[in-house]
């Protein structure tokens, strides 16, 4: 019968209590994946002028959170940005929790926008829209995409 030192059975040892308990190391869940939106586009008459897309999540149990990638398309000096209203189910009523734009930019651009969640809520909404600023005009914006979640 061979002989096993000590450094041998505590290595051997150390590698197996490790293997065991790699399976079972506790990490946070992921949230579920956000629910997408869009595209959604600003008009000039028939004329899409401005674009976007994205998604709507719980974002770590703390934000509703709107990702959002705009473009302009076509790149006229009227720069595309994306406004979003957040809205929290209180009660059996929505409520307005005020709104939030992203930057303005001439090519396209990513970015999130959110809004922290209410403990008294169980449930967010996000009307989103693109529109073209238009200096002292009426901006050009899209029809609203709706999207919500539970929490």
């Amino acid at each position: 019968m061979a002989r096993v030192g000590f450094p041998s059975v505590l290595t051997a040892s150390a590698m197996v209590a490790a293997s065991l308990l790699a399976p079972t190391v506790v990490t946070p869940a992921a949230n579920a994946a956000g629910k997408l939106w869009g595209p959604i586009y600003a008009k000039s008459g028939q004329t899409a002028i401005g674009s976007a897309d994205g998604d709507f999540a719980n974002n770590g149990g703390v934000y509703a959170t709107v990702g959002a990638n705009w473009r302009d398309l076509r790149d006229d000096g009227m720069p595309t940005f994306v406004r979003v209203e957040f809205f929290f189910l209180v009660e059996g009523k929505w409520e307005s929790a005020g709104s939030s734009e992203s930057a303005r930019t001439n090519t396209h651009a990513s970015g999130p926008l959110s809004r922290r969640l209410r403990h008294e809520a169980t449930a967010a909404r996000a009307a989103i829209h693109v529109c073209v600023d238009r200096n002292a005009l009426p901006d050009f914006c899209s029809r609203d995409a709706i999207v919500s979640f539970n929490y």
